[in-house]
């Protein structure tokens, strides 16, 4: 876990866990909003240090208005599952009796546990406000080829590749460099994801909004759902569900909106088959180099692995072509 967490553990470590005398003082509900958008970028699978969160959870949800009190209980009765689980440890008892307490709650007020599928009423609300965007709830889903289960916190994403009037507004607003491909007629109408841009640059239109790149965990769940299909609409590679080149012919860039099939089970759009995307994650081999995703208007049914939700490459931070797009994400903060 990142070193900002050092002080907030150490913290609930001496409140929570050893009742020990608390040196310093942390703002309880503020940690709870860091942690939300730690894991809302990294997979609470990944990390022994995720205990700390359900604890803190779990002893903020007796001061909590009813909702919230739900919604903290089940979210630590999800992470102290978790953490046995990652860790084979089921006699600690700072976990099981809060684990022991939380099931009984359930139990005497007949509430029913989480659902990876049903979002929470609060981040819908919060959805129905970002224009342009889709909730992908917090739960689990299976990530990789392998099919690897991970768990995320719930976010934003927008439903499209950025497209070219977009960023023409973020030029125009900022006076930022055009996209190495912004005078080419066959990359710059406005309806067509825009190309051509670097790392940096996707990066700067994201902070500019708001936002921020989606990392691959994030992107991958969003496109493919949480079954682990291979396509977002299912397991078959069909020529109508996407904008990819067929039959040896050269394939071209159309329009976002073209394909009504290409919808991911969370309401994303052209996530494969139109551009491949960056993401926020660096590559373990090339720490220049990031992740990027969703195969591209260039490659066919020849190659349908590019084309794949678990598919990915890397490209370098600098690189910029007509094959490189990208979309942002949120993290959602209560």
């Amino acid at each position: 876990m990142a070193a900002e967490f050092e002080k907030t553990n150490q913290y609930i470590w001496n409140r929570y866990i050893d009742n020990a005398k608390v040196y310093g003082e942390v703002d309880e509900d503020d940690a709870v909003r860091k942690f939300e958008e730690y894991y809302s970028k990294h997979s609470l699978n990944e990390d022994d240090d995720c205990f700390y969160y359900g604890v803190l959870l779990y002893e903020k949800s007796f001061a909590a208005e009813k909702k919230t009190r739900i919604r903290f209980l089940r979210k630590a009765q999800e992470i102290f599952k978790l953490y046995r689980e990652m860790s084979g440890e089921t006699d600690w008892d700072v976990i099981e009796d809060r684990l022991e307490d939380v099931n009984s709650i359930f139990e005497e007020e007949g509430i029913k546990p989480t659902d990876d599928n049903e979002p929470d009423v609060e981040d819908v609300q919060i959805a129905e406000a970002e224009e342009g965007m889709v909730l992908v709830p917090a739960g689990k889903f299976l990530f990789g080829q392998g099919r690897e289960e991970k768990l995320l916190e719930s976010f934003l994403i927008d439903i499209h590749p950025v497209t070219n009037a977009e960023y023409g507004e973020f030029l125009e607003a900022t006076t930022y460099r055009k996209p190495a491909s912004w005078d080419d007629p066959r990359y710059n109408r406005a309806d067509q994801p825009v190309v051509g841009v670097s790392w940096m640059d996707a990066l700067k239109y994201c902070e500019w909004r708001g936002k921020a790149l989606p990392t691959e965990e994030q992107w991958e769940k969003a496109s493919r759902g949480t079954d682990g299909r291979t396509y977002p609409w299912g397991e078959d590679l069909a020529a109508n569900n996407t904008n990819f080149a067929t039959n040896g012919a050269d394939g071209e860039l159309v329009a976002v909106g073209s394909h009504d099939g290409s919808v991911s089970p969370f309401g994303l759009r052209e996530s494969v088959g139109y551009v491949w995307e960056w993401t926020s994650t660096p590559d373990t081999e090339e720490q220049d180099h990031r992740v990027v995703k969703g195969g591209s208007w260039a490659d066919g049914p020849d190659d349908p692995e590019f084309l794949s939700s678990w598919a990915r490459t890397r490209a370098p931070i600098k690189e910029k072509n007509e094959l490189l797009g990208f979309r942002c994400c949120k993290p959602i903060i209560h």
